[in-house]
């Protein structure tokens, strides 16, 4: 069996974590495939198998979707995440990682103390929010680290919550997956990987959404801010 294949429980778990928190899966796959691929391959895998549970969490939670968020934030963030993707190859990753990093930090920081700011719902701060979310998130792969702060301060319900967030991540995706795919190192592992994390993904979203009814407002913006801190310490600290 493929070493690769290791990678299958994480994924199960990550679906699980991301049903719950509203994100996570691509946090917990970026550090786990750190032992498998370089830092670019990584993030397009990543990002192709967050396509995947993104259709799986619409499908469960497409009742719940704020349209008219997703609109403004995809309108801007789906080119400038194509952008962000192309751009993931010319220059150093470090660069965008530590930035989101430190945002990441004083968000939680700023959510803690009582003074985090309330983002406007007008079509222009979201869609302002979705060009800078797709640009950084195009070229470390990860925008859930600003798309989840932008949509709790908005201060929508958990459901909510995880349905427009994984509708505007689905349609991101598509835009710097453009830019990923013709640069991936195809091989017979790697397909037989992607193939095997789809049942993977749908059974730990299932269990991921029976969890969630038994979690609490509170005990979900806290399950937030620690995903967020995860992963704000894995692009400062984890090269």
């Amino acid at each position: 069996m493929s070493p690769l294949f290791l990678l299958l429980p994480a994924l199960f778990l990550g679906g699980v974590i991301s049903t719950i928190s509203g994100g996570g899966l691509g946090i917990i796959s970026i550090l786990v495939g750190t032992f498998f691929f370089d830092i670019r391959t990584n993030i397009a895998v990543t990002s192709l198998l967050t396509v995947a549970i993104q259709l799986v969490k619409i499908a469960h939670f497409h009742k719940f979707i704020r349209w008219d968020i997703t609109k403004w934030y995809v309108i801007t963030g789906v080119p400038a995440s194509f952008i962000g993707g192309v751009l993931l190859y010319y220059i150093p990753e470090r660069i965008p990682e530590i930035g989101m990093g430190i945002f990441c930090i004083l968000f939680i920081i700023f959510r803690l103390t009582g003074f985090s700011p309330k983002v406007s719902t007008t079509n222009t701060a979201i869609a302002t929010s979705g060009a800078i979310n797709g640009f950084v998130g195009g070229m470390i792969g990860n925008s859930s680290l600003m798309r989840m702060p932008v949509l709790l301060s908005m201060g929508v319900s958990k459901e909510i919550f995880v349905g427009t967030s994984a509708m505007v991540s689905f349609l991101m995706n598509i835009g710097k997956l453009t830019a990923y795919i013709p640069n991936i190192p195809w091989s017979k592992e790697l397909g037989m990987l992607l193939v095997c994390a789809i049942p993977v993904l749908l059974l730990g979203v299932w269990l991921g959404k029976v969890l969630l009814k038994y979690v609490s407002s509170k005990l979900f913006e806290g399950l937030l801010l620690c995903v967020i801190l995860f992963g704000a310490l894995r692009l400062l600290f984890v090269l």
